[in-house]
C-alpha cells in the first residue's frame, strides 16, 4: 500500500470480512482525475487506481450467476467492472449536447432486480441493459437548458428587471426567488427499489421521485431541505432522510410525512446514508453533528460505541452478513451487534 495519508470517500460492503473503500490522497487537488479503490479482506489490504473522480460503488450480480462483482461509477459518466476493468460509457458529459438538457455529474449506482441503475444531476436516470449499454429511463424527466442562459426566459427578464432600483419590490423579489428555485437542477443523490417497476429517487429539491417502469413522477413530501438518502424497506414503508435532520417515511401512494423523531441531539444532522441492521434503522450524518444515529421506531438518537475516540466522523453505513460497517473520512468500524472494532488503514495515523 502507498504510505500516504488518504481520506475515505465511498463504501461498499461485501460480507462480514470484506469491504471496498474509495479513497483520495489528502494532498490531491480538487477535481483531480484519480481514485484508489482499496479492498480490506480479513486483515489484508490491497488497492487499484482509476483515472477519474469517484461517484459511487455497488455490487452487481448478473442473472443466473452466483458471483457478485464490484461496479465503480465515475462522476463524469463512466462505469467500470472492477473485475474485468471493462469500461462502459453511460453519458459522455464532455461532448453531450447542452441545448436540450442540462446535465451534470452522476451520483449513485445500485442494482434493482436484474439491472444496474444510475442517477445524478439534472434529473439523469439510466439503466444498464444485458449487453452493457446504458439507456435513459425517462428523457422527459431530464432538466431542460438553464433558463438564465436564455435572454427571453422569464427568469432572465426578471433578473434584469430587478437591477433597476424602482423595480426592487418585495413582489418582484418573491417572484425572482420562485423562478430561481424552479430553475435549480434536479440533483438525484440516491436511489432504492425492490423491483424494477417501483424505484425511488431522493432529490436535492426537497423531493422524492418514483419510477413505475415507464415514467418518473414526483411524490409529495413534507421535507423542508434537500433529501440525500432513501431506503425501501417494503412496498409500504420507504425511509427518506436528508439535510437539517429531515427524516420521513411513506410511499408513492401516501406521500412522505416528517417523523419529527430527533431527540437529545445537539444540532441538525445531514443524513446521507441509511441501512437496516438487527431490525433497527441506522443513519450516517456527515455534518451538524457528524456521527452514527439509530431509529428505534420512535426516536432518532446518536450511537455511542465506547471506543476511544468515539464514533464522530461518519459518511457511510452498510449492513451485510450480520455486521454493520461504518465509514468516516478517516475511520472504518465494524459492529457485530455486541462489539465494536476499529480497523486501521496503512499509511494513515491510527485513531487512538
Amino acid at each position: 500500500m502507498p504510505k500516504k495519508q488518504v481520506s475515505f470517500t465511498r463504501l461498499c460492503a461485501v460480507n462480514k470480512d470484506i469491504v471496498y473503500i474509495g479513497t483520495t490522497p489528502d494532498d490531491q487537488e480538487m477535481a483531480t482525475p484519480f481514485t484508489a479503490i482499496c479492498q480490506y479482506d480479513a486483515g489484508e489490504w490491497s488497492y487499484e487506481t482509476f483515472d477519474f473522480p469517484l461517484a459511487s460503488l455497488t455490487l452487481y450480480r448478473e442473472p443466473g450467476s452466483s458471483q457478485r462483482v464490484l461496479y465503480v461509477l465515475g462522476e463524469a459518466g463512466t462505469a467500470v467492472n472492477f473485475h474485468t476493468k471493462t469500461r462502459e460509457i453511460i453519458v459522455d458529459l464532455l461532448n453531450a449536447p447542452r441545448r436540450k438538457h442540462r446535465l451534470g455529474y452522476l451520483q449513485s449506482i445500485r442494482q434493482v432486480g436484474d439491472h444496474l441503475y444510475v442517477c445524478g444531476d439534472g434529473g439523469q436516470t439510466y439503466r444498464r441493459s444485458s449487453d452493457g449499454q446504458w439507456q435513459a429511463l425517462d428523457l422527459g424527466f431530464f432538466d431542460g437548458p438553464d433558463a438564465i442562459m436564455d435572454p427571453k426566459s422569464e427568469l432572465r427578464l426578471m433578473s434584469s428587471l430587478t437591477r433597476i432600483k424602482e423595480n426592487r419590490t418585495e413582489e418582484n423579489y418573491a417572484k425572482l426567488k420562485i423562478l430561481r428555485e424552479e430553475n435549480q437542477s434536479k440533483t438525484l443523490w440516491n436511489l432504492s427499489g425492490l423491483s424494477e417497476d417501483s424505484i425511488y429517487f431522493a432529490g436535492e429539491k426537497k423531493t422524492v421521485y418514483w419510477f413505475d417502469g415507464e415514467k418518473i413522477t414526483e411524490i409529495p413530501t413534507e421535507a423542508d431541505r434537500g433529501l440525500l438518502s432513501i431506503l425501501v424497506e417494503n412496498e409500504d414503508r420507504v425511509w427518506v432522510a436528508g439535510r437539517d435532520g429531515n427524516f420521513l417515511v411513506g410511499n408513492h401512494k401516501t406521500g412522505f410525512r416528517d417523523l419529527d423523531a430527533l431527540r437529545g441531539i445537539d444540532g441538525w444532522p445531514s443524513f446521507n446514508g441509511m441501512t437496516m441492521f438487527n431490525g433497527r434503522l441506522y443513519l450516517s450524518s456527515y455534518a451538524d453533528p457528524r456521527g452514527l444515529f439509530v431509529f428505534d421506531g420512535h426516536h432518532v438518537e446518536q450511537v455511542r460505541s465506547g471506543l476511544t475516540p468515539d464514533i464522530d466522523d461518519v459518511s457511510a453505513v452498510e449492513a451485510i452478513d450480520g455486521v454493520l460497517w461504518v465509514m468516516g473520512r478517516k475511520d472504518l468500524l465494524r459492529y457485530d451487534g455486541t462489539h465494536w472494532e476499529r480497523i486501521d488503514f496503512p499509511g494513515n495515523d491510527p485513531l487512538r
